[in-house]
């Protein structure tokens, strides 16, 4: 199977339409970072076996919020999180553990960020 096709059924798998509409978004918008993102970061790395997409999803929210991500990567991966069978819950003790290694104001910025994908899936 070729890595582009790999990369549109992990992303499938992982965010569902709306990770296709924003890589195809991407791939519009910038041909060359979306070729990378698509086949790299979803045809190599997403579908790696080594780990399940649940263990992935938690590596990457906990790299963004260290990161201070406010942009749309930590909104598209906490979406992904849900997906793919992480709670709310859970989900909020991962940011509070990120805030003892890299602070509280980056750990309250992504609080906010979950709290409004919360609020826009108990709207739809």
């Amino acid at each position: 199977m070729e890595r582009s096709e790999l990369g549109w059924k992990s992303i499938q798998k992982l965010a569902g339409e709306k990770g296709i509409l924003a890589m195809e978004e991407l791939l519009k918008t910038s041909p060359r970072l979306g070729k990378l993102a698509l086949e790299f970061g979803y045809g190599d790395i997403y579908s790696d076996q080594t780990l399940d997409f649940k263990q992935r999803a938690i590596i990457t929210l906990s790299s963004l919020i260290t990161q201070g991500d406010a942009g749309r990567g930590l909104h598209y991966h906490f979406r992904a999180a849900l997906k793919v069978g992480w709670t709310k819950e859970e989900i909020m003790e991962v940011i509070s553990h990120c805030a003892a290694y890299c602070g509280f104001p980056k750990a309250l910025s992504a609080v906010f960020i979950f709290q409004s994908i919360i609020e826009e899936q108990e709207i739809n």
